[in-house]
């Protein structure tokens, strides 16, 4: 049987103060015995001294003792007192030892002949008590051994220790209510946490956790879980879109062949007809083929996946990017310049910055005008803050239309196009840009429109970076 995790917390905070409690009695216990033994053989002291004191009172009558009995119904300490000769024999005795030997062993009667008068635990007649041994003074030695039992301090003793697991018992029953109140109180609002989530696991994505009380562990742990509920739904609805886009967009393609295949197959054509149909199915397959390695270059962008980053010359990186849309620039008579000096360098992946710096200029050349510019421009900018490294500044800036205010951060969603008309003609994904975004985050930067250009657009890009004087092995 499992128990539950409260049934637990009660338990352990029951074993817990039950060992606490055990230890504190235990020392009361312990503490208290040692006192009132103590004072018994204080009192044992006093005792025997009087009791030296009147076996010698009495000159030329030799040692004796002073044995009475008190008339009434007073409780007294029951004494027992033996006079014992050096040689170990009994000289005389308390009427109720009866025949009684020598209490005191050979060894501790030495001692007392000695002078030390040490103090031990006898056994008298089946009864536990303590006895002392003193020296008499005068031509002949005795020993006055007088005792006390301790039947009483042992009841006393036997008392307290059914008082304190009494008190042990009780005090266990108590923290057990307490402890599972406590408890259940403390886990209410993790019982609400877990109802609610069950919820939301059942699919209520729209479900929130009641907003915490208080700034206490249990309330940073709500506004936490409910955060990243609120990031959990937009990933969900973002790949929904996404799902539903990407099967848009390669519907599209799919639709053209299939329907390029049916028109020709419906009578027979020559070989020129059959090869015109080839090479359109074989364009609109490039673009599936194009479409899906964006998916995956996205797929693995946002899995954060980090690649191994090295320096990277950003003028290098940036000269095989425009290399690579010359043609296309080409073709409507747009001109790339790029300023970026080889000194300027950025802590990347070369393959994958390539690819940012191809979907930013392909961007600005596809949304230009014919026969516009498109210019690349950087430089190192010192971070505030004493650990805060350097970061390389990219501008790429063309000289279109523009994008709305209201458009220049919807322009990094997936498959967004301003104009998608042009988009398809020359084969762009939609995903460009998406995939920049993406891909910059991941080197730990950033990429944005810059706001409050008065002509065309400018994408700026900032990375972890700095300078190098020698650039040539970087990339």
């Amino acid at each position: 049987m499992t128990l539950s995790f409260r049934a637990r917390l009660t338990l352990r905070l029951l074993l817990a103060f039950g060992v606490v409690l055990t230890l504190a009695m235990a020392a009361v216990y312990a503490g208290t015995r040692a006192f009132l033994y103590r004072d018994l053989d204080a009192q044992l002291r006093t005792l025997a001294a009087t009791e030296l004191a009147s076996a010698v009172d009495e000159p030329g009558d030799g040692v004796h003792l002073h044995e009475f009995s008190i008339p009434g119904t007073q409780e007294f300490a029951d004494k027992f007192v033996q006079l014992v000769r050096e040689d170990g024999t009994v000289l005389m005795q308390s009427p109720l030892l009866g025949t009684v030997p020598a209490i005191l062993p050979r060894a501790v009667l030495a001692q007392a002949l000695a002078g030390v008068s040490p103090t031990m635990d006898v056994s008298v007649l089946g009864r536990r008590g303590r006895m002392i041994g003193l020296m008499t003074a005068g031509p002949e030695r005795y020993v006055v051994a007088v005792g006390l039992f301790a039947d009483q301090l042992e009841s006393t003793l036997r008392t307290l220790a059914w008082l304190l697991a009494g008190v042990w018992a009780a005090s266990l029953a108590a923290t057990a209510v307490a402890g599972f109140t406590i408890a259940s109180s403390v886990l209410a609002p993790v019982r609400r946490i877990t109802e609610r989530a069950a919820a939301i696991a059942d699919g209520q994505f729209d479900a929130r956790l009641d907003a915490p009380g208080s700034e206490d562990e249990i309330g940073r742990m709500t506004a936490l879980l409910n955060r990243m509920l609120d990031r959990l739904r937009g990933a969900i609805d973002a790949n929904r879109r996404f799902a539903a886009d990407a099967s848009h967009e390669l519907r599209g393609p799919l639709t053209a062949i299939l329907g390029e295949v049916d028109v020709t197959l419906k009578r027979e054509r020559d070989g020129t007809e059959y090869r015109r149909v080839l090479a359109e199915v074989g364009q609109r397959i490039r673009q599936m083929g194009d479409l899906t390695e964006d998916l995956m270059l996205l797929v693995r962008a946002q899995e954060r996946r980090t690649p191994p980053m090295a320096e990277v010359s950003l003028a290098v990186v940036m000269r095989e990017s425009i290399e690579s849309v010359a043609g296309l620039a080409a073709e409507r008579s747009i001109t790339i310049s790029s300023e970026l000096t080889p000194s300027l360098v950025a802590y990347a992946d070369a393959g994958l910055l390539r690819r940012v710096f191809d979907n930013l200029l392909r961007n600005a050349v596809q949304y230009n005008r014919d026969g516009g510019a498109v210019r690349v421009s950087g430089r190192l900018e010192s971070q505030p803050g004493e650990w805060a490294s350097d970061a390389a500044v990219i501008h790429v800036e063309d000289t279109g239309p523009g994008i709305p205010e209201a458009e220049r951060e919807r322009v990094f969603e997936r498959f967004r196009r301003l104009d998608a008309s042009r988009s398809r003609r020359t084969g762009g994904t939609g995903l460009g840009l998406a995939i920049a975004r993406e891909i910059v985050e991941l080197f730990g930067g950033r990429v944005q429109v810059l706001p409050g250009v008065q002509t065309g657009t400018v994408f700026e890009v900032r990375l972890p970076g700095g300078r190098a004087a020698d650039v040539t092995s970087a990339v």
